[in-house]
């Protein structure tokens, strides 16, 4: 007889250090959306199309930001016998939404650029400039706000390295600007802008692909379920061979893990320590999760004593 044993359930912040975090990310919320409004009234006056892609990088930050929050709010609330985790998904639904507009927005931009190209469009270079400091001193509160939250929950730590993000745009649209005021040509602009759209194009491929590998329930980036097998057969004597062996990702911070093993055991209570020791053994390299292991014993007590 198989043993079944649920064990180890997503490990959540302390009340203090968890109201922290989402205080950062409501205070970077506000600031990312002034600065989109900020950064399109000055890409429309400046005629920057640099200054545009950098408000549609914002503008994604702005969405992830929403969608992070959004989950946080209700998805512990929402929790109920038929949605079990909650409404975890909506931030992953909310970043498959936000990878494909992007995407859409990127080629766009891309267009415009090639378009403009030998027309020496007028961009007011002074306005893009303020602008886009504006933005990088923006960028930086928000970084400085984030960290300030702490960096331990996995949606803010993912929405620091978007601000991140922003900061390397507004400073590629700020050096734009000082080779529209210096060279008196709006091709600086149409450079800035079109390497702002490869930034947009990479994080939007990388972010769809990623929101997909969770709907198509792909174990996580960062588990090889390979190597979870092979390292658990050779760090664990007791275990001969594992099979039914699943892992998929549930959200970007939780993930599950089911596996019916086939192990040398002698009673119900090496059964019992040998799974406590692998749930151990997976939270410490691998994080926490929802595991859930079977015990298939090769050696029964009753066929010991016969």
């Amino acid at each position: 007889m198989g043993l079944l044993h649920p064990h180890d359930h997503p490990q959540h912040p302390d009340g203090g250090a968890r109201n922290r975090a989402f205080r950062g990310l409501k205070i970077a919320f506000g600031i990312s959306l002034s600065l989109v409004v900020i950064e399109v009234l000055g890409a429309f006056w400046s005629g920057s199309l640099a200054l545009f892609a950098d408000a549609l990088h914002v503008a994604s930050d702005v969405f992830a930001l929403g969608a992070a929050l959004l989950a946080g709010y209700l998805a512990p609330r929402l929790k109920s016998e038929r949605q079990s985790y909650g409404f975890y998904r909506i931030e992953i639904l909310a970043a498959l939404l936000n990878g494909s507009i992007l995407l859409g927005m990127s080629f766009f931009i891309i267009f415009k650029a090639i378009s403009r190209w030998g027309q020496d469009a007028q961009v007011e270079g002074g306005l893009m400039l303020a602008v886009a400091s504006f933005g990088l001193l923006a960028n930086l509160l928000m970084l400085k706000v984030m960290r300030a939250g702490g960096l331990k929950n996995l949606n803010v730590r993912a929405a620091f390295l978007h601000v991140i993000g922003d900061t390397i745009s507004s400073v590629t649209v700020i050096i734009g600007a000082m080779g529209v005021i210096i060279l008196s040509s709006s091709w600086p602009d149409l450079i800035a802008s079109l390497l702002v759209s490869g930034i947009l194009l990479v994080m939007s491929v990388r972010l769809s692909l990623e929101a997909l590998n969770v709907l198509m329930e792909g174990a996580p980036a960062h588990i090889d379920p390979k190597e979870v097998k092979e390292s658990l057969i050779n760090n664990f004597s007791e275990i001969k061979a594992i099979h039914d062996f699943h892992i998929w990702e549930i959200t970007s911070h939780l993930f599950a893990m089911t596996a019916h093993i086939e192990a040398q055991v002698q009673s119900l209570e090496d059964t019992t320590k040998l799974i406590d020791r692998i749930n151990l053994w997976v939270k410490a390299r691998y994080g926490s999760g929802h595991t859930t292991f079977q015990i298939e014993p090769i050696s029964r007590p009753n066929e010991c004593s016969s």
